[in-house]
């Protein structure tokens, strides 16, 4: 009985002396953004440095993104400029489901794959050991295209930490996993709608394009015949 009752004490005595980690940040957020959030709310936060928020889709679902490059934002010590060469925020229907952030070779150079790791670890906890899901290639896939080679998960959300297999740069994109489905999806049929409708648009624009050469003809044939004189 004694044994047992040491066995326990000396057990509680080693989770008690056993160094755990800090609490690790919510890995849906990166900096002062945090995935879910709305359109406006991103623009508002990302102060200074060059925004550009660009319409991809309207229809089936509103797809938008926003590329911001913090790099020498205004406020900055040139002299110490942001680790962060640009980030994309991908939106559907005002939702943010996508962050991809792009590191200023810079600032990484010399960096192994460890040592980026070792830093993202000590934000987000320990990686995953499960092997990292296969991305859709790009339909233009280009030779540059970065792998990934570490992965965290956290309920829907998901990081991966990338690497250029020949430029060597560094990315890091966070994920919604359902909404990224949903955006893909959207996507898809928005493709397809649009290549069912480009002829019809094209006949329109066809069409607009003639009636205001036929109007600026008459328009000038009407003055000249008013102002004409043989």
């Amino acid at each position: 009985m004694l044994s047992r009752c040491c066995c326990g004490v000396s057990v509680v005595a080693i989770i008690a002396l056993t160094p755990w980690p800090v609490a690790a940040a919510d890995l849906g957020t990166y900096r002062e953004f945090t995935i879910g959030a709305s359109t406006a709310d991103v623009i508002a936060r990302a102060t200074g440095g060059e925004r550009d928020v660009t319409t991809l889709h309207e229809r089936p679902a509103l797809l938008q993104e926003l590329l911001w490059r913090p790099r020498y934002a205004s406020g900055r010590n040139s002299a110490d400029p942001d680790s962060v060469a640009a980030i994309v925020f991908s939106f559907i229907d005002n939702q943010l489901f996508r962050m991809a952030i792009d590191y200023d070779r810079s600032r990484t150079e010399g960096l192994t794959k460890e040592d980026m790791v070792t830093s993202l670890s000590e934000m987000y906890g320990p990686r995953s050991t499960r092997p990292a899901p296969i991305a859709p290639r790009p339909a233009f896939d280009s030779l540059d295209t970065p792998t990934v080679f570490a992965t965290w998960r956290q309920g829907d959300v998901m990081l991966t930490l990338n690497q250029s297999p020949y430029g060597g740069g560094f990315s890091l994109v966070i994920i919604s996993v359902p909404l990224e489905a949903l955006a893909r999806k959207a996507q898809a049929t928005a493709v397809t709608m649009d290549g069912r409708e480009a002829p019809a648009r094209e006949a329109a624009r066809t069409k607009e394009l003639a009636d205001a050469a036929r109007a600026a003809a008459e328009k000038i044939r009407t003055a000249n015949k008013d102002a004409f004189k043989p």
